[in-house]
């Protein structure tokens, strides 16, 4: 799939908290939320959204009450020798909780979930 914009922009983050407050990584004026600022203690659902028509959504939903926590939202850029030195080839998102990681690879859509202390190499 041809883009305009790079690999690591094919799907931004949001999350929504227990009080309904929704926080995306991008902001109505084009400003961009640092994924440090998502306040981990009240988060009940975590997104990976696509920005280009016809990929799916990833949604991970929390129960508080039953002690599931989210832990933070990362990104891997999987860097690869293409003839004229290293470019970007793959770029995965990955929201990790107490009890599971999410994993979800830019250029295919496709999602994995593994175990909490789990990384993953390409």
């Amino acid at each position: 799939m041809k883009s305009n914009f790079p690999i690591s922009a094919w799907y931004q983050w949001e999350v929504e908290t227990n009080d309904h407050q929704v926080i995306r990584q991008y902001n109505d004026d084009g400003s961009e939320n640092p994924s440090t600022m998502i306040p981990v203690e009240t988060v009940v659902r975590a997104s990976i959204l696509p920005q280009i028509a016809g990929r799916e959504r990833h949604d991970v939903l929390l129960d508080l009450v039953k002690g599931e926590k989210f832990i933070r939202r990362f990104g891997r850029g999987i860097m690869k020798n293409q003839g004229g030195g290293y470019k970007l080839s793959e770029y995965l998102h990955c929201i990790a909780t107490d009890r599971y990681r999410l994993w979800v690879f830019s250029l295919t859509g496709q999602s994995l979930v593994t175990n909490a202390s789990y990384e993953v190499y390409v």
